[in-house]
């Protein structure tokens, strides 16, 4: 993967679609946090879903350019 892997995160929304984020804090995890996931907008179905970085063992090459292709415009939470 090229620099722009490296500056984006691949995550699977709740309803398993992959796209990417620019940023995927998990520093301010706090006691009243649950679990790693985000919502985010998905630039798929255009719905809030909570999100969680993928695994990219499990993705193919073809899989992880397309997700970095399509991106997340807004991180909320």
């Amino acid at each position: 993967m090229g620099k722009e892997a490296m500056e984006r995160t691949v995550v699977r929304c709740a309803e398993g679609h992959l796209f990417s984020t620019a940023t995927f804090p998990l520093q301010n995890l706090g006691p009243e946090r649950i679990g790693p996931g985000r919502l985010i907008r998905c630039p798929l179905c255009a719905r809030l879903r909570s999100s969680v970085p993928a695994d990219l063992g499990t993705l193919t090459d073809d899989q992880i350019r397309l997700a970095l292709r399509r991106e997340a415009v807004e991180f909320l939470a």
